[in-house]
């Protein structure tokens, strides 16, 4: 009798014991799982931007970088161009955060729809995307995409708003290595190039 009651109290205290442990278990395991999710969102974060879910500046650069690498060893040249909402502004001014928001993300769409999948679109200001192109572009079929965007663009958002609001864009290019030696450069002189 004395050794069952000494089994059953070993018994009930290696319950207890394991019940503690997969108690803790499964909140270090929330934990985890709540520390992996808010490292991704912060990863996301700093390589995308938060409204388009485009690579924002820092990861276009990654990308031109890598890109000026690949074609080193092929001497070969090519293309960043950069698209800017030329009147972000005012619609943001007019319709607010929300629908200038909508505004960008609709832009974001038409700019991948009017290019092929293999290039990369990134959203790099409030106002600006960029392309980098995957092959290697010539100048002379440049303007086969630069109509293609355009074209993408002539059509108004669909926003409701009683505001007549259209889309004015600025088309701006750079060549690698004629106009720059690194992705900050390429960019900011595409970037001038789209305001004129």
């Amino acid at each position: 009798m004395e050794i069952t009651q000494g089994v059953m109290g070993a018994i009930a205290l290696l319950s207890m014991l394991l019940l503690v442990s997969l108690y803790f278990n499964i909140r270090y395991a929330k934990r985890l799982k709540e520390y992996s999710e808010k490292e991704n969102h912060l990863i996301r974060n700093a390589y995308f931007n938060p409204i388009t879910e485009l690579p924002n500046r820092a990861n276009i650069e990654l990308v031109v970088n890598e890109h000026i690498a690949r074609v080193l060893r092929h001497s070969e040249a090519f293309i960043v161009t950069v698209v800017k909402l030329k009147n972000y502004y005012d619609v943001k001014l007019r319709l607010g955060d929300t629908l200038s928001q909508e505004f960008v993300l609709q832009a974001s769409k038409r700019l991948l729809d009017s290019i092929r999948d293999e290039d990369t679109v990134g959203h790099i200001t409030e106002d600006g995307f960029v392309i980098v192109f995957n092959e290697y572009l010539s100048e002379d079929n440049y303007h086969i995409v630069t109509d293609r965007i355009t074209a993408a663009f002539e059509a108004k958002p669909e926003i409701d708003t009683k505001y007549d609001i259209n889309y004015e864009i600025g088309i701006g290019h750079t060549k690698f290595p004629d106009d720059g030696s690194d992705a900050k450069l390429l960019i900011d002189k595409a970037t001038h190039n789209a305001l004129k």
